[in-house]
């Protein structure tokens, strides 16, 4: 064990610690490294050594108590812990409801996530990664107006312990790139974007080299200057995974959250009830090799296998920390996590990913008459509800079987369960994505999206 986990077992017995019924102890350090190219100049650089320990407490199985401490010392973090009881004493109140939870295994795990190239470069030689993708993007054209590319890394040595007896030790590296570029022509501007990430090291950039990605990003951009926009209405359409890779986690994912569908969100109590397309399977897991989300065990001690969420339509579980568990009288899928120490854990999707079909994307383009294939995602938003509004970045207009001319992007809306239901085909390739979430606290996660065929409701302005 660590030096931080032999304190945080040193802290477990002491005598403060028999006042509470659980305890959960996290302690953290972190290395956060980022690099921010605009047009060829740097304009941020920073490497933050962050840490601390986060201290969970139950109280009279009615109350929570929660207190962080950035001090590793043991006086600290029984200082911290008493905090958090008191905290716990002060909000446990008689005719409170008892808080249920599930049983969690008291697991002892020492897990490292695979690393081919750590990334113990110079100040320098980080530079030259996001300095290339942006030389990469101007490079496409004289019509490239702006580039900013951002190398993003974050080293963790996390430690769980509890009063229960779990004590798990986790490693892991994530390293993201960014880039967002502008074309400009006679006062028409035109964004395109695109980002790449993984758990693991510098290997990312042996498959997609910076300059060569950058370079992709601006010819999209610039090929966006002699497009058109895209027409209004209802189209059948074809999705590629980056624009699915968002609504998947935006607006099935967060409605399948826990804490969210049992607050009288769009998948309500429907557990067992037909929710989509019979070709449609959705999963989260933790153990996806290289995702973002990949965590082995989550901030309750849990372990994060798979969860089969949505199988073949049929809507099977939500994902779930070990109080909405026991709510639900199930087990807890291990989808309680938190950003770092200093914030008490929420139910979050790790990997969530939509299982590949059997088309081609050639078959999927060959039985639509008329349509759009939609590409790239700007975000947007989606409720609890399910319903949402994204961008998407370009389309193509498909008829009779063929993709045609490329035009800009829009925005789609509409209802996610509705748009689901309509799903006829799915594509033979799921595509792992980077991504990122802002529920209450930030978060990156991976996403396994393959191409889609739906119907779906597009707001562009041409005809």
């Amino acid at each position: 064990m660590s030096l931080i986990g032999e304190t945080l077992e040193r802290c477990l017995e002491a005598e403060t610690a028999e006042d509470a019924d659980l305890i959960m102890l996290r302690g953290q350090s972190r290395t956060l490294t980022v690099c921010e190219v605009k047009n060829g100049k740097v304009e941020r650089f920073s490497r933050v050594n962050l840490g601390g320990i986060g201290v969970r407490v139950l109280m009279d199985n009615k109350s929570w108590g929660f207190c962080s401490t950035n001090s590793f010392d043991f006086e600290s973090i029984e200082t911290a812990l008493k905090n958090a009881i008191a905290l716990g004493k002060a909000t446990s109140k008689p005719n409170r409801k008892q808080i249920s939870l599930e049983h969690s295994k008291a697991t002892v795990a020492k897990v490292k996530a695979p690393l081919k190239k750590k990334p113990d470069l110079e100040a320098q030689e980080i530079v030259q990664i996001p300095q290339q993708a942006c030389d990469g993007a101007r490079g496409a054209g004289a019509n490239i107006a702006d580039v900013k590319a951002t190398y993003l890394c974050i080293e963790d040595d996390r430690n769980f312990l509890s009063s229960e007896g779990a004590k798990i030790q986790q490693e892991s590296t994530r390293i993201m790139l960014f880039i967002d570029v502008v074309a400009k022509q006679s006062g028409l501007l035109c964004p395109a974007s695109e980002n790449l990430g993984h758990t693991g090291g510098l290997e990312l950039f042996d498959e997609a080299p910076p300059q060569t990605f950058g370079r992709e990003v601006g010819i999209k951009a610039l090929d966006l200057l002699k497009a058109r926009p895209p027409p209004s209405g209802k189209f059948p359409v074809i999705i590629h995974p980056t624009l699915c890779a968002t609504l998947l986690h935006e607006a099935i994912g967060h409605p399948l959250e826990a804490d969210l569908a049992m607050s009288g969100g769009g998948f309500g109590n429907r557990v067992g009830e037909q929710v989509s397309s019979r070709l449609v399977t959705i999963y989260d897991s933790g153990l996806v090799p290289r995702g973002l989300g990949y965590f082995p065990y989550d901030d309750e001690g849990v372990e994060c296998k798979r969860t089969d969420l949505i199988t073949q339509g049929i809507l099977k579980s939500f994902m779930h920390d070990r109080t909405s568990a026991a709510t639900a009288k199930t087990a807890p899928t291990g989808n309680a996590h938190a950003w770092d120490y200093s914030v008490e854990p929420l139910i979050r999707q790790t990997n969530i990913g939509l299982k590949a079909g059997d088309f081609s994307e050639e078959e999927m383009v060959e039985d639509i008459k008329e349509g759009l294939y939609l590409e790239g995602t700007f975000g947007g938003q989606a409720d609890s509800n399910a319903d949402f509004t994204f961008g998407f970045q370009n389309a193509r207009w498909i008829r009779n079987g063929k993709l045609m001319e490329t035009l800009r992007g829009a925005n789609v809306a509409g209802n996610a369960i509705e748009v689901f239901k309509t799903v006829d085909a799915i594509g033979k390739h799921a595509v792992l994505r980077p991504g990122a979430c802002g529920k209450f606290q930030f978060a990156v996660q991976g996403r396994i999206a393959p191409l889609i065929r739906c119907e779906i409701m597009v707001g562009g302005m041409g005809g």
